[in-house]
């Protein structure tokens, strides 16, 4: 019932501004547009997205090998597009992970084993996004304060915070008594606020699947080499999606907009979007790409750039995802576990 209010969230966002465009620009003036754009560069961020998956996969697949010697891209591109999927429909794209974990077991692999490869890939892909980000806030800091002074400082919050999570996790994986600890004076609060029944079968099972948790990070410690390839991987998917409004904008008529430019704003939408309550960021994600891309896109195709690139990075998420995930035998259990 959660999924289909936020798929109806999200369809609504996307005719929401469908509607808002042509009331702007005039159904005429809008398909004309469409129909002028040069496709190439089109097709070009469509590959961007592709590679954006593909990227996705190799990293789950080289953490998945490392622990369970499953060595599948076929397995990982569809637990990655599950994850896509749920991503989508769920607040904080908070269902992603859930799902894939289920689809990892359905695939196989041990609950604990699964649980540990999609930390470990959270991990990385949170600490490659972080020192990105670093990266073009000290590079790119006075492009964009000086045009966009108060919202880049907001979108500074956002990366506070995912600089917080990351710490917090590191933490997680590097002190085991402290994690075991935290988790079980956490399962006693549940426990008081009558969410979890039984603490002593909830806390066997904690310990269980966090010393799976902390054996697998010790092997993973001892091979860098799977973690180093998984960070060249995320950091390639990064730069790829980054790299899309850069091709939307060029689908129109020539410009003079610098990729990385375009990279930096599109991270720092993401930092400004990334904790918006509403699948897919919606509303946030259009507003924050048109604060940014304002700056590079003429104001005649800002907002047709929007639903170009929402369509791109956000639609073709869920479409994808939901083929794949209806292709699958075990959709309908984890569709009713959702």
């Amino acid at each position: 019932m959660k999924d289909r209010l936020n798929l109806i969230i999200g369809g609504a966002s996307g005719l929401v501004l469908l509607i808002f465009i042509s009331l702007t620009k005039g159904w005429g003036d809008l398909i004309k547009q469409l129909t002028s754009l040069k496709y190439e560069w089109i097709i070009g961020a469509f590959l961007c997205m592709f590679l954006y998956w593909i990227f996705e996969s190799k990293s789950l697949q080289t953490i998945m090998k490392s622990l369970t010697k499953v060595d599948s891209l076929k397995k990982s591109f569809k637990v990655t597009m599950i994850g896509q999927f749920f991503n989508s429909v769920t607040p904080f794209a908070s269902g992603g992970q859930p799902a894939q974990l289920f689809a990892l077991t359905k695939e196989g692999i041990g609950a604990g084993e699964a649980g540990s490869i999609l930390m470990m890939k959270y991990i990385v892909y949170q600490s490659v996004l972080t020192v990105y980000s670093i990266v073009l806030i000290v590079w790119k800091a006075p492009f964009f304060q000086g045009k966009l002074k108060n919202i880049f400082y907001l979108s500074m919050i956002g990366f506070i915070v995912n600089t917080g999570v990351i710490i917090a996790l590191l933490i997680f994986a590097k002190y085991k008594k402290f994690t075991h600890s935290f988790f079980n004076l956490l399962n006693k609060l549940l426990n008081k606020l009558k969410i979890v029944k039984d603490v002593k079968s909830m806390e066997q099972k904690l310990d269980e699947q966090l010393d799976k948790f902390h054996d697998n990070i010790i092997i993973l410690k001892k091979n860098k080499r799977v973690i180093a390839n998984a960070i060249i991987y995320t950091t390639l998917q990064l730069t790829v999606f980054f790299a899309i409004p850069y091709f939307v904008y060029y689908s129109f008529e020539g410009g003079n907009a610098q990729l990385i430019n375009m990279i930096a704003a599109n991270a720092f939408v993401m930092m400004l979007t990334a904790f918006i309550p509403l699948p897919g960021a919606s509303g946030g994600a259009e507003g924050g790409f048109y604060i940014f891309f304002q700056l590079f896109f003429q104001e005649q195709n800002i907002l047709t750039g929007i639903l170009i690139w929402r369509i791109i990075t956000f639609y073709s998420c869920l479409i994808f995802g939901a083929v794949v995930l209806m292709r699958t035998s075990y959709s309908k259990g984890l569709l009713e576990t959702k």
